[in-house]
């Protein structure tokens, strides 16, 4: 086979070796092969299980490999569906078997590329993507693939004449349930196995998988993980061998929600990987528990219960996401994109809200302006990205002059404005001084000859019919004054109307 390129993440062209495909087919029909057979754990009838984990092999090797999957996919269901055929006690001519074989493989192959591909569609090349809407195209279409399959695979049946077809039309239901149990259970799992196994084959796979990566994810704990894994893992064993102790005790059932419950403890505080890899190890578990324990007629009910803790999971796996999303959005909503103060419309708000529980406390609140000097001398002479390191960096030295309690707002501009709630006067007067200091003790990167400096006006609270637009009308004032001085000073309210004294 012809060797083909990749570029990775990193950007640099590698080769792909040439044994790279046959090395592919021979991992997908291994373990699909392998899957299928462990599959029978959970045989609902001589056509369908409960539980069908090749079709995660299949929807995975189609989302990664893409058509580099189909010769692997196709051998191993031809050779499933062979297998199956004498098992059965059905030994057709070999051309018969070898198209029955063929019927059954696109039957299961079709439907499983398109929810790969749907899958990979539903997350956008060049926007943010959306772990939520991959995960609902992921379980919609895995259901809906799951139902084409297993009519496909009656039909295929019915004309193969390997069973009757009454029989076969009432296996469409477990035939539905069993593979979008396996898919469920261990698809995205297998899909990030295989896509390790194509960086290390040198394989280019889609870049849309590569989406979700940069997930949030909490600090990794691995004791916490295995004490959470073992608990969740203990009460569904504890339930299931209660229930084998008690077949006709069906509340016993209750003891694997419980399970579930620990299971979406582990979503939430956990990374992806542990996430998926409890999901697996939670089925794996089930099904072992059920074969061993010969609970053969609860399997219907334990599987349901499987899928419902599957998909709550893969949902709860978007939740990070959406609680780093929703951080992001909060951040870009009330603060400015370039200084990190609050912006005018989110500054007034909190300042209102200061004025009012002050005044209700019986306390003074007061208001810096400040403005930033020279501002247009730094734009003009080395640029306007000079400038807006000038804005940035004199709204960092404020902030470590000010206590957590003070209110920095961005107003436009080269306008500042600090609410400071319960401070008067002359407390006001002394936090201007260290602001001003602040300010001087800084230094801007794209200029030697030239010092930051600001000006500021103070006003404070006089009485209760005082608000916000008064308070920024005098302050505002007094910062005319400070500027009309000569700048890098402070214009205190009494003396608007008088002079200005110099810090």
């Amino acid at each position: 086979m012809r060797a083909t390129t990749t570029s990775g993440r990193s950007g640099r062209a590698r080769p792909t070796v040439w044994w790279a495909w046959p090395a592919v087919t021979l991992v997908l029909v291994t373990l699909w092969s392998l899957a299928n057979g462990a599959s029978m754990a959970l045989e609902f009838g001589p056509l369908a299980s409960l539980w069908f984990p090749p079709t995660a092999i299949s929807f995975a090797g189609f989302a990664v490999f893409r058509h580099g999957a189909w010769p692997g996919l196709i051998l191993a269901n031809l050779l499933g569906g062979i297998f199956t055929f004498l098992r059965l006690g059905h030994d057709f001519e070999p051309e018969y078997m070898l198209f029955y074989g063929l019927l059954y493989a696109l039957a299961h192959c079709i439907p499983y590329w398109l929810v790969a591909q749907a899958t990979l569609q539903s997350i956008p090349r060049n926007t943010a993507p959306s772990l939520a809407r991959t995960v609902g195209v992921f379980l919609m279409g895995g259901v809906f693939a799951a139902l084409i399959a297993a009519v496909a695979g009656v039909w295929v049946s019915a004309l193969a004449g390997v069973a009757d077809r009454a029989d076969t039309w009432s296996m469409i239901l477990p035939w539905l349930i069993g593979d979008v149990a396996g898919l469920l259970a261990f698809g995205p799992l297998t899909l990030l196995g295989f896509r390790a196994l194509a960086a290390r084959l040198q394989i280019p796979v889609p870049h849309r998988l590569h989406a979700f990566d940069d997930l949030p994810r909490p600090p990794r704990a691995p004791a916490a993980y295995a004490l959470k894994l073992a608990a969740t893992l203990g009460t569904a064993c504890l339930a299931l061998f209660a229930i084998g102790e008690a077949p006709e005790n069906e509340p016993l059932l209750f003891i694997v929600f419980i399970a579930i419950v620990l299971q979406l403890w582990i979503v939430h505080t956990q990374g992806t990987l542990e996430s998926l890899v409890s999901i697996a190890l939670f089925n794996l578990c089930i099904v072992g528990q059920v074969y061993m324990l010969g609970l053969g007629e609860h399997a219907l009910t334990l599987q349901f219960a499987m899928i419902t803790l599957a998909s709550a999971s893969y949902y709860g796996l978007a939740v990070p996401l959406l609680y780093a999303d929703n951080v992001q959005l909060r951040r870009l909503l009330i603060h400015d994109a370039l200084t990190g103060a609050y912006n005018r419309h989110f500054f007034v708000e909190l300042s209102q809200q200061a004025i009012r529980q002050a005044r209700m406390r019986d306390q003074p609140a007061s208001m810096l302006m400040l403005d930033l000097d020279n501002l247009k001398q730094i734009n003009d002479h080395h640029g306007h990205a000079a400038g807006d390191q000038a804005l940035t960096q004199v709204a960092h030295a404020c902030r470590s002059a000010l206590s957590a309690n003070d209110l920095l707002g961005r107003l436009g501009g080269d306008e500042f404005c600090v609410l400071l709630p319960g401070v008067d006067h002359a407390e006001a007067a002394a936090i201007a001084q260290r602001l001003l200091m602040a300010v001087r003790a800084s230094r801007y990167p794209f200029s030697t000859d030239m010092r930051p400096s600001m000006s500021i006006g103070i006003s404070t609270t006089v009485d209760d019919a005082d608000d916000y637009e008064s308070l920024w009308m005098r302050a505002d004032s007094a910062l005319y004054v400070a500027k009309r001085a000569g700048r890098d000073r402070v214009a205190q309210e009494e003396s608007v109307e008088e002079e200005t004294q110099a810090i």
